[in-house]
């Protein structure tokens, strides 16, 4: 099981998430409702990951680098997940192991 981020221009980065820690899906944008037909205004391919960082695979250094700027997203998953112009956000966390939960909003196509 792996995931590749490809930022726009930049090098990609492969990680291996944690067993059982892989979620996607939701966060369509659905408007409407009431006196007006429901519309899905945006499909949506969101989704998040745990992974151990170590210097054999994922360094902290890595994971902040995912993160993305203010602006639109730009950064292409493939592999386990897929979501594309995703942004990217990273949190650090763990006690006696450290990981990071890396986060993603992006669309279909």
């Amino acid at each position: 099981m792996a995931i590749t981020f490809t930022p726009e221009g930049g090098s990609p980065v492969a990680v291996t998430p944690i067993q059982g820690s892989l979620q996607v899906g939701g966060g369509h944008d659905d408007r409407g409702g009431g006196q007006l037909p429901n519309i899905r205004a945006g499909i949506a391919k969101n989704g998040s990951c745990e992974v151990i960082l170590d210097d054999g695979g994922l360094t902290l250094s890595d994971a902040i680098a995912l993160r993305s700027g203010v602006g639109e997203g730009d950064v292409d998953i493939t592999g386990d997940a897929t979501s594309y112009d995703a942004l990217i956000d990273v949190e650090i966390g763990g006690d006696a192991v450290q990981t990071a939960k890396i986060s993603w909003k992006g669309t279909k196509v």
